[in-house]
Parts: C-alpha cells; sequence; structure tokens
C-alpha cells in the first residue's frame, strides 16, 4: 500500500505532462494554392506558390523572384528566409488602413535590406 501512495504523485505529474501541442498551421503554399500579401505606402505585393516567391514594387514595379524555400514554423506563424527576401507571417487579424477587408494574418517583410509590412493569407 505504501508503494502505491509513493507513486500517486508520479502519475499525477506525468498526467500533467502530455504530449506537446501540435505546431500552427502552416497557410502558405498549400498544394496547388497560393499566398499573397500586400502593403501600402509604399504599394507592395509578394506572392508564394510552391516554386517561387515574387516580391513587386507597385511603385516602380520592379520585381524580386526567389525559390520558395522550406517554412521554419514559428510559434506565431511562418517564416521564410531567401538571399534577398525574408518573410515573417503572424496569424492575427490585419485591416491594411485603405479598405474594409480583414487579412487572416500580418506580414513583415524585408527585400535586399527594404522592410515593408502589410497583410496577407491564402488564396
Amino acid at each position: 500500500m505504501k508503494q502505491l501512495f509513493a507513486l500517486a504523485p508520479l502519475a499525477l505529474l506525468a498526467a500533467c505532462y502530455g504530449p506537446p501541442p501540435p505546431a500552427p498551421p502552416i497557410t502558405p503554399n498549400p498544394p496547388g494554392g497560393t499566398y499573397t500579401a500586400t502593403g501600402t505606402e509604399p504599394f507592395w505585393s509578394l506572392t508564394v506558390d510552391d516554386r517561387q516567391m515574387v516580391f513587386t514594387d507597385r511603385n516602380t514595379n520592379a520585381q524580386v523572384i526567389q525559390p520558395t524555400p522550406s517554412a521554419i514554423v514559428g510559434v506565431a506563424g511562418e517564416i521564410y528566409q531567401t538571399p534577398r527576401i525574408n518573410m515573417n507571417i503572424v496569424h492575427a487579424p490585419c485591416n491594411n488602413g485603405m479598405s474594409n477587408r480583414t487579412y487572416p494574418d500580418k506580414v513583415q517583410v524585408t527585400v535586399d535590406g527594404r522592410h515593408f509590412n502589410g497583410c496577407g493569407g491564402a488564396e
């Protein structure tokens, strides 16, 4: 009987430490899908599919194209890093301030050292 009481605290402790929660769902790059992010002031867009990331500066129409890397799953969303484009997705509602549309994600993008903030979501 003493052994049973001695093991009870261990059983309770083990019950508190179950398997870790699942990672957040990866929203970009669903099979055959596209993730689109946009921003204002300056106007820009970024599309991500399973092949490439295409950043477009809407003021100059200049583009930066990089192969799509594997996503790094972070605490708040996904991170994509290439030599020229870095994208950080935060799963939180976002409004670009120029429309009434609400997007599912906040997006931070760095392209060739320039920083951009905007909103995005999978199409």
